[in-house]
């Protein structure tokens, strides 16, 4: 033990360690001044730096594991040739950041929320309701009808969890997988699907959502009505408390599983509302002003289109429109008055220098 001339040193002895912080009974530490005064500054910030180590770890964060962080510290010392030369400030300042940086890594890995699955979900709710799970193998859609009249079209390799009897204020049913929800309409009853780490909460509509285990989204599609979508941050099959986003008809909500982020945006092909049962139809403008034209897709869509009126005030065009989708459309007029579209937030936004 007469090697005994670094903190570092003394920190290789799990007896040490254990004798500091633990009181464990050791008669070489206990005499160790005695036989080695002239070592005393050194055991002395020994004894010190273990002591502040020890509380910064398991004071603040019982979870971390004792021997990984010592053999961080002792590993990092060793790396560098100088160690042994290193003021014992310096020493115990790095050691010191080591652990804190290991603390911090470790508090936030406990704290991190945990991916949502299927399983968890259905786990805790059957705690209190047995559900019954239906899965489609199936090419075509499986449609299931529920007690309450609401028809769910399950998707292939999708299933589906839910109660044979809803409770007195809810109707609560888990998917795994894709599937076409028409909800019927119970004002006194909301509908929630759970589904992945999304929560979808609707009175009565029609929506498709897709959330498949392996993938990195979950999406909610609206067809009619209107849906509020929260995202979950663990298990809880009660009423969320939290903010999320409303969709309305054209509007899809996508979740980011890994960045948790919740976003807005309009679906691939947008249906008229007012012709969403018709298969064919079409609209005809003979030289009207360019903004009666987008203002007439606006209602048609359900979708706010923003332009600048002041400089499209003197555009004025012609043209016929039938099935083609919206995006065909807004190209056409965009053309027609040299300018050009985009979609931010679920919205378009329509882009022209104006005519002439």
């Amino acid at each position: 033990m007469k090697n005994l001339n670094t903190i570092q040193d003394f920190l290789d002895h799990d007896s040490f360690i254990l004798w500091v912080n633990q009181k464990e009974e050791n008669s070489f530490w206990d005499d160790f001044l005695i036989e080695y005064p002239e070592k005393a500054e050194i055991y002395n910030e020994a004894v010190q730096l273990a002591k502040s180590l020890y509380a910064i770890e398991f004071d603040q964060n019982p979870n971390v594991n004792e021997n990984k962080i010592w053999k961080n510290i002792r590993l990092s010392i060793h790396e560098t040739n100088s160690a042994k030369i290193w003021p014992t400030h310096l020493l115990k300042l790095a050691a010191l950041f080591l652990v804190i940086f290991s603390t911090g890594f470790f508090i936030w890995k406990s704290q991190a929320p945990k991916s949502i699955n299927y399983t968890d979900l259905v786990t805790s709710f059957e705690a209190k309701n047995k559900l019954i799970e239906v899965t489609n193998n199936e090419t075509r859609p499986l449609v299931i009808t529920l007690e309450d009249g609401s028809k769910i079209h399950l998707s292939k390799n999708s299933k589906i969890s839910y109660p044979i009897h809803f409770e007195k204020e809810s109707r609560t049913v888990f998917l795994s997988g894709e599937a076409f929800f028409d909800i019927a309409k119970n004002p006194k009853k909301p509908f929630f699907v759970y589904s992945n780490e999304l929560i979808t909460k609707v009175l009565g509509t029609s929506f498709t959502i897709k959330a498949f285990e392996k993938d990195a989204h979950v999406t909610v599609s609206v067809k009619t009505g209107r849906v509020n979508v929260y995202n979950q941050r663990r298990v809880n099959v009660s009423d969320p408390e939290t903010k999320g986003i409303i969709l309305i008809p054209n509007q899809k909500g996508i979740f980011n599983r890994e960045t948790e982020n919740l976003s807005k945006a309009l679906v691939e092909k947008p249906l008229p509302l007012a012709y969403i049962e018709l298969k064919n139809y079409q609209q005809s403008f003979d030289e009207v002003p360019v903004s009666q034209v987008i203002n007439s897709l606006a209602n048609i869509y359900g979708i706010k289109i923003i332009y600048n009126d002041e400089q499209l005030s003197k555009c004025v065009i012609t043209t016929r429109f039938k099935n083609e989708p919206l995006q065909d459309k807004l190209d056409l007029i965009c053309q027609l008055i040299g300018g050009n579209y985009k979609e931010v937030d679920a919205q378009i936004i329509i882009d022209a220098k104006g005519c002439r």
